[in-house]
């Protein structure tokens, strides 16, 4: 009989890759990925970025963001602009169909998130990550 692994590094993965799955199940009818969601739903939520403050608020390095930057823009979801401060930093920026398609997928994604917490304390696992991650947003 295999032994059960209560590593919280195990226990994080195998949590993710469920979030994954499920998010996943909802947009890969609009053809993104988690990641793509992820850069999609911060533009969506908090405006125009540009790409470091992207790299922070996803958590994707700079070369995945720039592929999924490229992906959405392909679709386009999202468009590239330079910051009018600092015209050698480049912002990304929701579309009009980026919106659209923001406002259609946010709503299953959050009943999925929802879903998945239903069966714990949810405000206090949301709690206990989101203290776990702040030091992360420091780096």
């Amino acid at each position: 009989m295999a032994q059960e692994d209560d590593s919280l590094t195990v226990a994080l993965v195998h949590a993710l890759d469920e979030v994954t799955r499920r998010v996943e199940e909802i947009t890969t009818g609009e053809g993104l990925s988690l990641d793509q969601w992820l850069v999609l739903h911060r533009v969506a939520v908090a405006g125009d970025q540009a790409m470091r403050d992207l790299v922070a608020g996803t958590r994707l390095n700079d070369s995945t963001l720039t592929r999924v930057v490229d992906r959405l823009a392909a679709l386009g979801l999202v468009f590239r602009e330079a910051d009018p401060t600092d015209r050698r930093r480049v912002r990304v920026a929701i579309s009009t169909r980026g919106r659209t398609a923001h406002e259609r997928l946010a709503p299953a994604v959050e009943d999925a998130e929802r879903r998945l917490l239903s069966d714990h304390d949810s405000p206090s696992l949301i709690a206990s990550l989101t203290r776990l991650a702040r030091p992360l947003a420091g780096t």
